[in-house]
């Protein structure tokens, strides 16, 4: 199923009042995270992240995946199984929602950082299939003296062959 047909979906979905309202229209929400940000679909199949403060949602952008960091404070099994169960109810494609979340870029933008802690979260969050994609950031944490041992002892763990 191409994403204009889940966009259609969506669409319809949000305009029979599923979902929930959000500045600027509404939004079906998939997954909410530790922090309390829901994770959803907006009507255009564009991933969004809801803050539960009261802040604008942020639509994803390649180049504001880093704004997506809340999502690895949620174990990746528990994300994943919702994302799926919560698409599902919904009467949506969960195998092509669950395939569509851009995890990848958003560890990525994670791993750049040089968070201690977000560090580690996003590689324990990396799905073994996703390894060889992030080998060269996972090369980085594991040479780069800045972050804590075990940080680097995790990242050399994780190297998979070229």
């Amino acid at each position: 199923m191409e994403s204009s047909t889940l966009a259609t979906q969506l669409q319809a979905l949000l305009d029979a009042g599923g979902g929930e309202p959000m500045e600027g229209g509404r939004y079906l929400p998939l997954v909410t995270v530790e922090s309390g940000a829901r994770v959803g679909l907006d009507a255009t199949a564009t991933w969004i992240l809801v803050p539960d403060n009261g802040d604008p949602p942020r639509r994803y952008a390649p180049e504001q995946a880093h704004t997506f960091y809340e999502v690895v404070e949620t174990k990746r099994q528990e994300f994943d199984d919702t994302l799926e169960e919560t698409a599902a109810a919904a009467g949506l494609p969960a195998e092509e929602i669950l395939f569509s979340f851009p995890a990848v870029p958003i560890v990525r933008a994670v791993l750049a950082r040089d968070f201690p802690y977000l560090t580690r979260l996003a590689l324990v969050w990396i799905r073994t299939t996703e390894l060889r994609e992030l080998r060269a950031e996972i090369l980085t944490i594991s040479r780069n003296t800045d972050l804590p041992i075990a940080i680097r002892d995790l990242a050399t763990h994780l190297i998979v062959p070229v």
